[in-house]
C-alpha cells in the first residue's frame, strides 16, 4: 500500500457495532477517550488523525500514526518499548482505582 493510501484509507474496526445509535465520528471519539483511559499508565496520548487514523504521542514528543486498532497497539508498543498486556497489573490497578 502506498503511503498516501495508508493515511486516507479507512479500515473497518472490529469494535464497530453492527448497529449504533451514535454517528460514526462520535463513536470514534468515544473509542479514543476509552483507549486514552486504558493506556494512561503508559503516559501516552491518542488523538484522532483525519478521521481515519490515530496519532500516538509520548510526553517527550515522539509521534506515530496508526491505521486501525490492531496497528495502534503495535505503535504503542514501539513508542513505549514495552509489550502492552491489557491484563497487566499496572493497567488493571489503574482501572480499578478510577472506578
Amino acid at each position: 500500500m502506498c503511503g498516501l493510501c495508508g493515511l486516507i484509507g479507512e479500515e473497518a474496526e472490529w469494535s464497530d457495532g453492527l448497529h449504533s445509535s451514535l454517528p460514526k465520528r462520535r463513536n470514534r471519539l468515544r473509542r479514543i477517550l476509552f483507549i486514552n483511559h486504558v493506556i494512561k499508565p503508559y503516559r501516552l496520548n491518542i488523538t484522532d488523525f483525519q478521521g481515519v487514523n490515530y496519532l500516538v504521542e509520548t510526553l517527550t514528543g515522539k509521534q506515530s500514526i496508526a491505521n486501525g486498532l490492531n496497528n495502534l497497539w503495535d505503535e504503542i508498543e514501539k513508542l513505549t518499548g514495552r509489550q502492552i498486556d491489557v491484563l497487566d497489573p499496572l493497567i488493571l490497578n489503574h482501572l480499578e482505582l478510577s472506578n
